[in-house]
């Protein structure tokens, strides 16, 4: 019989609860952690969705793969700003490989796949799909398949869960997730594989928006009775649906689950941008008079030498000579800006007053392939327990809870969880988010490429 691999993802998921707290309630993830290995894994810097999703399913890093944020910057540009898509991984996916060795996959909801990329299997597009109005299937004809399994239109994601009342987007979490293994269950049953590769995204829509009835320790801790239990049920339910899904596997299939990072309260933000004005790094050509919209045409590039962009770590950038279009830092003068101003954001007080523990990454900390558009800082303010806000300027003070987008309950932390059953070696500790790449091609007997840095773990 041939070997299989099931990868299923749950976005977000944090190791202090799966493993510890709710563990007794999750019966079919404490089968597996009982019966064999599971870790924390190191996520990525920074711990983003769609960069680390890349990282697991690529086996490299963020340097290595050239994504920092959901946005990039179009050849360097100031304004030319753009989310993200497949486009932008210019590495080769677990799946491309796979297909280039006579193996099929299937991708079933997999972040930043869309638009899809030829390779021999199957795909669903997954977050950061623009909409079902696109090509969200491979083969095309997939779609209708799967509109006629449901009855109508699928829902891939909830692109207004921040709007939605709390009743109504419980309601329609439920009901995506509920698609989400019902599609899963169709594709386990129907299609070819070697590798199934699917991930549910419900679990962060729930983090971000019930963690506040969970978390007593959060400042905006509120007692509701209707949603105090919410999120650990929803994470039972997964459990269900996810054992569900194992009793379709042969006995032999290599299980993996695992989640691209964790969860932690988030107690407001630094306004980093006021901040940069402050301090005289961003100069801008008239002087703001109201909050209002941050916008790139505000700077005066001739005299500015730094600016950010980010909402939960701060992304910071030196508007470098020969980089930049209008830069006027020296490549001379480079690191000794840089030591300035990451020693003056490590100053940056709370809005108790309190010393925060801000952690600071610089580019030699993750230098790589793509050195050229990566960040030349990367803040954690207060280790991401204080967010960042680089979208609203001119605030009355150095900290806010909310960005452009509005404001948030709760900001991704650096651990996630890892469980398999391809060992039974008990709790490793922590692995690193490129392992899982290699890992998996070593069990589907695939020759590990040599620029995949992760140790394959058995």
């Amino acid at each position: 019989m041939t070997k299989k691999v099931f990868v299923f993802g749950i976005d977000g998921a944090p190791p202090e609860l799966i493993f510890n707290e709710w563990l007794e309630d999750l019966p079919n993830i404490k089968k597996l952690v009982q019966n064999g290995t599971y870790s924390k894994l190191n996520s990525t810097i920074p711990p983003v969705s769609a960069v680390a999703w890349t990282s697991i399913y690529t086996g490299k890093y963020p340097k290595d793969h050239g994504l920092f944020d959901y946005t990039y910057r179009k050849n360097n540009s100031y304004s030319d700003i753009h989310v993200i898509s497949a486009n932008n991984v210019k590495e080769k996916s677990v799946w491309e490989i796979l297909s280039e060795n006579n193996k099929k996959t299937i991708a079933c909801l997999t972040p930043l796949t869309w638009p899809i990329k030829p390779f021999d299997g199957t795909m669903v597009t997954g977050f950061l799909t623009p909409g079902i109005e696109k090509e969200y299937t491979s083969p095309s004809e997939l779609k209708q398949e799967i509109e006629t399994l449901f009855g109508g239109p699928f829902i891939i994601d909830i692109a207004d869960h921040r709007s939605l009342s709390k009743e109504d987007l419980l309601k329609k979490i439920y009901e995506m997730t509920e698609m989400h293994f019902m599609l899963m269950d169709h594709l386990i049953k129907n299609k070819e594989w070697d590798l199934f590769f699917g991930v549910i995204m419900g679990s962060d829509r729930m983090n971000h928006n019930f963690w506040k009835y969970f978390d007593k320790e959060h400042r905006r801790y509120e007692y509701d009775p209707k949603f105090e239990k919410s999120l650990k049920e929803y994470y039972m339910f997964l459990d269900k649906r996810l054992g569900e899904l194992i009793e379709l596997l042969d006995e032999d299939t290599t299980i993996i689950i695992l989640s691209d990072h964790g969860i932690k309260r988030m107690d407001t933000r630094v306004n980093l941008s006021d901040w940069l004005v402050k301090e005289g790094y961003m100069v801008l050509k008239e002087p703001i008079k109201e909050k209002c919209k941050f916008d790139m045409d505000f700077v005066d590039w001739n005299k500015t030498k730094v600016f950010a962009r980010g909402a939960w770590d701060g992304q910071v950038f030196i508007n470098l000579k020969g980089r930049e279009q209008n830069g006027i830092v020296s490549k001379e003068d480079y690191n000794e800006l840089i030591e300035e101003v990451a020693e003056k954001l490590k100053k940056i007080p709370g809005d108790d007053g309190k010393i925060l523990n801000t952690k600071i990454f610089k580019k030699s900390d993750y230098s790589g392939k793509y050195d050229n558009i990566s960040p030349d800082m990367i803040v954690y303010f207060d280790d991401l327990h204080y967010g960042c806000n680089t979208s609203l300027i001119g605030n009355d003070t150095l900290w806010s809870p909310a960005t452009v987008m509005g404001s948030d309950e709760v900001t991704h932390s650096q651990k996630g969880i890892f469980i398999t059953n391809n060992s039974k070696k008990g709790n490793l500790g922590e692995i690193e988010i490129i392992d899982i790449a290699p890992t998996i091609l070593n069990e589907l007997g695939i020759t590990i490429p040599k620029d995949m840095e992760g140790e394959i773990i058995n």
